[in-house]
């Protein structure tokens, strides 16, 4: 038997990078750690030698536990890479510093200091930032607590209601005190923390943007997976979905019918990839992965909804001065836009004084 006095391990960071590193150092380590969760990168003409990123992870049964920080960057999770790179798990996020734009499935929030969001990594995902500091819990979808089972991805928790404040001084009280926790005290204090959790962001199924029962949203999550596919229409979502085509097209009246849909949808999602700092991807690599035949059909689609070239378009997003103005467009007009990226390229369009 153990000693009465023997203590229980105690749960210790798994990595621990200081921000005393070189820069480059701090650069390839965050390239490495989050290769895996998305396409990731720098704003046009930031210099990489100003690069900060910290941070701890402490691992712990059935969560992840991170603290972690960075100078301007972007992270990029679209349908390609959850297909290429499955994760099964989903993170609450606390900002702690600065802030940053999320965009969860095509809808943009802003995050401020305080403000807590759950991720589902199973989801569309992207997030801009000039700078941050975030705590972190990543846990598998399996152990999640009802509240957060189902289409939860993108709910956020301001941090000025009450449930808010007090979920993120739980979320602070165990970073503060982890290094003097056991790994099953710690696991506790995260389980707590879910729990608690599960119960506090507003309930998906009451949200009108995230009501899962709705055939429009079981469609929209088919669609997205195949956009690739060209040969993708109305008959093999109508299939995917086992509805009759009268019930799919009624479903899709209020947005102008299944295939004008499906081509507002790849054109949006190739939008994404031009913009959003997704990587040198070539036009008629966007075009190929968003289900167009050909990069003139493309772009003839893509020029007739934007008024502008995908090239055109994407000479504007690699120009370091329109970067920061997205994320401002964004904190100014409060993600109240469905499709924020949209509205921000018709304001910049405008200021260009591009047709």
């Amino acid at each position: 038997m153990p000693e009465a006095d023997a203590k229980p391990k105690i749960a210790v960071p798994i990595r621990k990078i200081l921000p005393s590193q070189p820069a480059e150092k701090r650069l390839a380590f965050w390239t490495r750690a989050f290769s895996g969760l998305g396409d990731i990168s720098l704003p046009a003409g930031f210099d990489p030698a100003q690069f900060e990123f910290y941070g701890h992870t402490w691992q712990l049964p059935r969560a992840f536990v991170q603290v972690n920080g960075a100078s301007a960057m972007a992270l990029s999770r679209l349908q390609q890479v959850i297909d290429e790179r499955p994760i099964q798990q989903m993170a609450l996020q606390l900002f702690v510093k600065g802030g940053a734009t999320g965009v969860y499935d095509g809808r943009a929030l802003p995050h401020a200091v305080g403000d807590m969001v759950i991720v589902d990594y199973a989801m569309p995902y992207e997030i801009h930032t000039p700078g941050y500091e975030g705590i972190g819990l990543t846990f598998d979808k399996a152990i999640a607590p009802p509240g957060l089972q189902a289409n939860a991805h993108g709910l956020m928790l301001a941090a000025d209601s009450s449930a808010g404040a007090m979920l993120g001084a739980q979320m602070r009280l165990l970073v503060n005190h982890i290094d003097g926790l056991s790994v099953a005290q710690a696991q506790s204090a995260v389980d707590g923390i879910l729990r608690f959790a599960g119960t506090a962001f507003p309930d998906p199924a009451t949200t009108a943007l995230r009501d899962h029962a709705s055939l429009f949203e079981r469609a929209s999550s088919i669609a997205r997976q195949r956009l690739s596919d060209a040969d993708f229409g109305p008959d093999a979502l109508a299939d995917a979905l086992n509805v009759s085509r009268s019930k799919l097209f009624r479903a899709f009246a209020p947005h102008e019918g299944v295939q004008r849909w499906l081509l507002a949808t790849r054109l949006r999602s190739s939008l994404h990839s031009i913009v959003g700092w997704t990587g040198p991807l070539k036009i008629s690599e966007i075009a190929g992965k968003n289900g167009f035949r050909s990069e003139a059909h493309f772009s003839r689609a893509f020029s007739k909804r934007y008024q502008a070239s995908p090239s055109a378009v994407r000479a504007l997003a690699n120009q370091s001065q329109t970067s920061l103005p997205y994320l401002i467009w964004v904190e100014q007009n409060q993600g109240t836009e469905p499709t924020t990226i949209e509205a921000w390229l018709d304001s910049v369009l405008g200021e260009q004084g591009l047709p």
